[in-house]
């Protein structure tokens, strides 16, 4: 599906189909005819527009080193996308997506699934700056990005903080599931910032944009930015590590005490069905033959049951 972006009043306008005026299109899940299409009508090498079906392409830049863009260029980064885990629970993939500038001075995104950052720059208002309209968005798009990435990660923080606060009366596997989840969408993240960092820093090197001044300045913040998101998510990845390890020994240490109890009541509790069978037995016993003789055995087995409680309470059995 592509849709066809005009700017009006600073603001991105879907105008349904392509007119002279259109700036931005915004291919998502692309057929093999709209494929087509676009390599027939910009002069697009093919894999520009196929490697974000392969959802584990890797980021890269090609073509910026021209002087003057003669030839489209290309910047593939990798963007969070949250869903749900085979386990049931909230994790975030990576999935590429592609930036091609043309000579004509259009913008082309491609993607295979929904990008949720792009419904921000779909409804925000550029503000005029010193770059043209197509790069302007061009930076918009690295920008909400990086900061894509900033946002899950104070997400996946949150979880965490839930997580820990189930700690101390923690006995099942669900946690544990969930700390797995949160683990593997860090790991994407760590990935694939690190993959971004690269393609970003090797875009700032190419001389044509580094003649770009206004750029160059706003490519600064990205690449800052993907740092810090790079960084965020190391460190994270760490914390979750020994999470997971702690919460392992919180889990098998809540249920050792729990099976410590059973076992002590379960002492306790035999106590009586001991006496019990003994002065059930058809032989000569003591007391068994005075009137009152149940109310005294009812009486030890409260007694030695009572010194079995204290001794075991006394020891932390209990």
């Amino acid at each position: 599906m592509i849709k066809y972006f005009t700017l009006e009043d600073q603001k991105l306008v879907d105008s349904m189909e392509e007119t002279a005026e259109t700036i931005w299109y915004c291919v998502e899940r692309p057929t093999e005819e709209e494929i087509n299409q676009l390599i027939k009508q910009f002069q697009i090498p093919k894999d520009y527009l196929t490697s974000v079906l392969d959802d584990a392409e890797n980021s890269r830049v090609e073509e910026f080193n021209q002087e003057k863009l003669t030839k489209p260029a290309l910047v593939l980064l990798q963007y969070p996308f949250p869903k749900t885990s085979p386990s049931g629970y909230f994790q975030v993939d990576t999935y590429p997506f592609s930036i091609i500038l043309t000579p004509k001075k259009k913008l082309i995104t491609i993607t295979n699934h929904e990008p949720l950052f792009l419904k921000k720059v779909f409804h925000q208002t550029f503000q005029r700056n010193d770059l043209s309209t197509t790069l302007n968005i061009f930076m918009q798009l690295l920008w909400q990005i990086t900061q894509s990435y900033n946002t899950y990660l104070s997400t996946l923080l949150a979880q965490c903080d839930l997580l820990e606060t189930q700690l101390k009366v923690s006995t099942e596997n669900k946690q544990l599931y969930q700390i797995m989840d949160i683990q593997k969408s860090l790991v994407y993240f760590k990935e694939a910032t690190a993959s971004n960092l690269e393609a970003l820093q090797q875009l700032a090197e190419n001389q044509s944009v580094k003649n770009n001044h206004a750029m160059m300045n706003h490519l600064r913040d990205v690449i800052i930015e993907t740092e810090q998101a790079k960084t965020t998510a190391r460190i994270r990845l760490k914390l979750v590590e020994q999470m997971n390890q702690t919460f392992s020994a919180i889990i098998s240490n809540n249920l050792n005490n729990i099976m410590k109890i059973l076992t002590s009541l379960t002492i306790i509790l035999t106590i009586p069905t001991i006496i019990g069978s003994i002065y059930g037995m058809n032989i000569k016993l003591p007391i068994a033959e005075r009137d009152d003789a149940f109310l005294w055995l009812i009486l030890l087995t409260v007694i030695i049951s009572l010194l079995t409680t204290y001794y075991l309470k006394k020891g932390k059995f209990l």
